[in-house]
């Protein structure tokens, strides 16, 4: 089980996977392009892939975390562009994940921190927060579904934290892509994915690794014991105060 592209098991480098170093704080950014017909070798969906590698986040203030959310401003923004998505075009931001979990809230508080002028008759900025399935009853891939359709949105973007299979890329690596998101991946739970397939429209996703399974740490523990960072609740407010500023940004 793997949610980052650069931990799928293959030496991406020989498939056009690049990696950049920039000039401040350590950080270090991957992309690679997966065409339709390349979802087998990679065990990952179709789309574009980008991830942003910031080892020392926690180490450094907020000038840190403005640079982080510039640069993947420019990437949501190219993305985008390269989707033919137009600054006027509905938006649909939906924060995935269960709030009463520290590692799962990242969605949240992304969530939280998206500016919208709701009263006014141009906005075009929509945000949904569907908690999870055994919260509500209902798979989040329907009421996403239902709102894109009842809404006219134009396309999505799907905040979510995910696992990693190393301790050290917990809450420093931030993935954006093309491909869409699959609520409850993370924990095994297989639904139907939010995608451009399934919605009618483009789906971008952005997610956090905040969780590592026991397991690739020690292969003696359960399977199905999840761990994170003990520092977990002022790190994900952190991520998600960069994601959001990120489509802020991107949106105003």
């Amino acid at each position: 089980m793997f949610d980052l592209i650069d931990e799928c098991g293959k030496d991406l480098r020989a498939y056009g996977y690049t990696v950049k170093k920039l000039d401040k704080y350590g950080i270090n950014v991957g992309s690679l392009s997966i065409e339709d017909d390349e979802e087998e070798r990679y065990h990952m969906r179709p789309g574009e892939y980008f991830i942003l590698n910031a080892p020392h986040l926690y180490d450094f203030g907020l000038d840190c975390q403005v640079y982080i959310a510039d640069v993947l401003s420019e990437k949501l923004k190219a993305f985008m562009k390269g989707l033919k998505i137009r600054h006027k075009d509905k938006v649909l931001i939906i924060g995935l994940g269960n709030p009463d979990i520290s590692a799962d809230r990242l969605g949240k508080e992304v969530f939280d921190n998206i500016t919208i002028d709701a009263l006014s008759k141009n906005n075009n900025i929509f945000k949904f927060c569907p908690n999870i399935y055994f919260s509500t009853g209902i798979e989040t891939v329907d009421m996403v579904e239902m709102l894109v359709k009842c809404m006219y949105i134009d396309y999505c973007i799907i905040i979510d934290s995910l696992t990693t299979n190393t301790i050290s890329r917990l809450g420093t690596s931030f993935q954006i892509t093309t491909s869409g998101m699959t609520a409850g991946s993370g924990v095994t739970r297989f639904n139907r994915r939010i995608d451009e397939v399934s919605m009618g429209v483009p789906c971008l996703s952005i997610g956090v690794p905040f969780m590592i399974f026991a397991n690739d740490l020690k292969s003696s523990s359960p399977p199905d014991l999840i761990l994170t960072p003990k520092d977990i609740r002022e790190n994900v407010a952190i991520a998600g105060q960069i994601i959001a500023s990120t489509i802020n940004e991107v949106l105003k």
